[in-house]
């Protein structure tokens, strides 16, 4: 019943998926790219291509990492509760906690300018200490405060407290695009407390309308603080309880060190050179069972310098991976994937985009399919079908022999994946 109980790596190329380029001769950046090391793994595993979520389904980075590692987004606290938590912070319980950056605004004041302020465009840490900005009372809301703290570049984490109940389930104030008008936040649709959320709403109006007020007499281009993505702390499900792994995560990304330390993974730095980020995660299986070495450049560059750029960085990665390509295909007691979290076009003015994104397998066994190359179409011609984003790491452990045969009940709570911790008949009993 049982095999090896495999490790299992697993390479994140962040938004590395993309549309075909005309500037590319009407490849994409990951099939244009020169990767004999990513072809070498093509061509040793079995390929497909996966949608991490329904078809069609732009997501943005966490909300994609979640379900990759096994979990339904509704599970989980939320993107601004990730956030404070990759920075070190642990919101209160009963807090609500948003996402937040500067902007700037048109003459009218009203609407939205310039979402992405330079890192040098103002001195963003001295203007997060102005009255009115650090904090803004709410009236209209016993007891309640709205306060900013800065975290990095133009951004930081606004959050509500208050004596009474407040609640996340309210729209962003950032319409996340320019030319639009700051929200007035207010409680969604599906608020199951909606007094709850008019609460938080009421404050996110007041502490937008104080930060504009308090910016306006500053030289420089920030004149408001945007929030968005509204979370609030709970529980979850530790990865190892879910997986029987025990889990690392290599990643630059603070929203991403969230996710992580939310999850009970061990967070190790990611370093910015790539042969040092490859070797990292290499040594990070000789002491944990699941290890995901996160790349979040192919998406940064696509943002900001296009196709041919994204190309580069992509074969910039892949020069790197030597060492790990020759880890995957000459030790048996292990499983490495290759994937992407999203698409994300480098020619349109498009955040992200719903097209699926390739996966490759490789470890002893696999019914390898005779793809010789890394990349969208590639991959689309592979052996791999059907799987989704919640399906992957399933997937994986499978082939790492750490499923367990279906209907078997050794522990009361439902698990999938083979334990020995197990309550014994005879516990402290001597037998002779």
């Amino acid at each position: 019943m049982r095999g090896r109980d495999r490790r299992i790596l697993l390479v994140l190329l962040d938004g590395a998926a993309d549309r075909p380029s005309p500037a590319l001769d009407g490849r994409t950046p990951w099939e244009a790219a020169d990767t004999p090391n990513l072809d070498r793994l093509a061509a040793a595993g079995i390929n497909g291509t996966m949608h991490v979520a329904q078809p069609g389904v732009p997501l943005s980075s966490d909300l994609a990492h979640t379900r990759l590692f096994g979990y339904d987004p509704t599970e989980l606290p939320g993107r601004g509760v990730l956030e404070a938590r990759g920075f070190g912070r642990d919101p209160p319980p009963g807090s609500v906690v948003c996402s937040a950056s500067f902007a700037s605004l048109e003459g009218d004041g009203r609407t939205v300018a310039d979402r992405h302020l330079a890192d040098d465009a103002a001195d963003f840490e001295r203007r997060s200490a102005l009255p009115g900005v650090r904090e803004a009372d709410v009236p209209a809301v016993d007891g309640c405060t709205a306060s900013f703290e800065y975290t990095w570049k133009n951004r930081g984490l606004v959050e509500v407290t208050a004596d009474e109940v407040v609640s996340p389930a309210v729209t962003d104030v950032d319409p996340f695009a320019e030319g639009l008008p700051v929200i007035a936040s207010e409680p969604t649709a599906d608020a199951a407390d909606a007094e709850a959320a008019e609460r938080t709403a009421t404050a996110l109006r007041t502490f937008t309308r104080s930060t504009r007020d308090a910016l306006a007499g500053v030289d420089g281009p920030a004149d408001v603080v945007l929030s968005k993505w509204a979370a609030t702390p709970r529980g979850v499900e530790a990865f190892a309880d879910r997986h029987g792994l025990d889990a690392a995560s290599l990643t630059p990304k603070p929203v991403l060190t969230g996710l992580a330390r939310t999850l009970g993974m061990s967070h190790r730095a990611a370093p910015d050179g790539y042969d040092d980020r490859a070797a990292a995660a290499l040594d990070a299986l000789g002491s944990h069972e699941f290890v995901h070495v996160h790349y979040p450049e192919p998406d940064e560059v696509a943002h900001a310098a296009g196709p041919r750029a994204k190309r580069d960085e992509i074969a910039a990665i892949d020069a790197s991976l030597a060492t790990v390509t020759d880890r995957a295909l000459d030790d048996p007691d292990l499983v490495t994937v290759v994937t992407a979290d999203h698409t994300t076009p480098s020619t349109e003015d498009v955040v992200h985009s719903g097209e699926p994104v390739p996966v490759t397998i490789v470890a002893d066994g696999v019914r390898v399919d005779g793809v010789e190359r890394a990349g969208e179409r590639p991959a689309a011609r592979g052996d791999l079908r059907g799987v989704r984003g919640r399906d992957l790491l399933r997937t994986a452990r499978a082939v790492a022999d750490r499923i367990m045969l279906a209907g078997l009940r050794r522990t009361p709570a439902a698990r999938d994946y083979p334990t020995t911790a197990v309550r014994p008949l005879w516990e402290g009993e001597d037998r002779e």
